[in-house]
């Protein structure tokens, strides 16, 4: 068995390659198109597996950033992401919900979004899930839902015990859920009774201003206590929103408020390679472990 701290160098050295080369990784990724569960066409980047047999998918929720640069190109840490489950051998479907819809650049400033957390993403997720539940290459008892930021937010709408993203009748529901600093206080506040359909882990910056982490350390309780499918979170001292970021150091940057008068306020941002690297080897020894079961 390679040694833990040798397979986290591993990754983040992979991770540094990807970022510079991409070309390298990514030759098999492919456009594809699949319906939400409200009707609209989703535009989607599909990495299929490289084994030949049924093997695990990992369904990427894109931030309130979106899924793409202005130049077209994957964003960086989606694109890290997705290579290092790749490396394990899993299937990875990354949905665009803005772009598919009209919206092109960051949301994040942005009163009125052309899809939210708590409305028709949950049911892009959906589709996405019923889109990998049917293609033969995927074992569809081994699909994981995974968000960014308002992609968690997202995840923890799509899994909640009642929601109307939860599978069609006769369709298994994701093995697992992953979740990077989701915002927990309006969820907390829409649903005082919140539980998990599925095993889930949130990970989250202690030092996030943009995303506080104590609701969602709050949220965990609490759904742990209702007996909800069994919730835990990670908080890394220090860390700020995006700190998985393979290239980003942190800054402050704008984002909506409703809470200032001018509509925005100023949050930091960015990644931390040494909580990254925790990060990583959480995530994939996580995902293992829930995909082995």
């Amino acid at each position: 068995m390679t040694p833990p701290g040798l397979q986290r160098r591993w990754c983040v050295i992979l991770v540094f390659i990807i970022c510079v080369f991409p070309g390298l990784a990514f030759a098999n990724e492919t456009p594809v198109t699949f319906q939400s569960r409200n009707g609209d066409i989703l535009q989607a980047i599909y990495a299929p597996p490289r084994s030949g047999a049924p093997a695990p998918a990992v369904l990427i929720m894109h931030g309130c950033g979106g899924l793409f640069t202005k130049s077209g190109k994957i964003k960086s840490r989606e694109r890290a992401w997705l290579a290092l489950f790749q490396a394990e051998g899993w299937a990875v479907l990354m949905p665009d919900s803005f772009g598919s819809r009209g919206a092109r650049g960051s949301q994040c400033k942005v009163k009125k979004r052309v899809a939210n957390e708590d409305d028709l993403r949950p049911l892009d997720a959906a589709g996405a899930l019923k889109f990998l539940s049917t293609r033969p290459e995927i074992d569809q008892t081994r699909i994981v839902i995974a968000g960014w930021s308002n992609g968690a937010m997202t995840t923890l709408y799509t899994v909640r015990e009642g929601s109307p993203a939860a599978p069609e009748p006769g369709m298994q529901d994701f093995r697992a859920a992953l979740m990077f600093y989701p915002g927990c206080s309006t969820i907390n506040k829409a649903y005082s009774d919140y539980r998990s359909r599925i095993p889930a882990l949130i990970q989250h910056g202690a030092a996030d201003d943009w995303t506080l982490a104590a609701p969602c350390v709050d949220l965990v309780k609490a759904a742990n206590r209702r007996g909800s499918a069994l919730m835990e979170i990670d908080s890394y001292e220090g860390a700020y929103h995006g700190f998985d970021h393979p290239t980003s150091r942190v800054h402050q940057v704008e984002t909506r408020s409703s809470s200032t008068a001018s509509g925005l306020r100023t949050v930091h941002v960015g990644g931390d390679p040494h909580v990254r690297e925790k990060a990583i080897a959480r995530t994939i020894g996580w995902l293992r472990q829930q995909l082995s079961q």
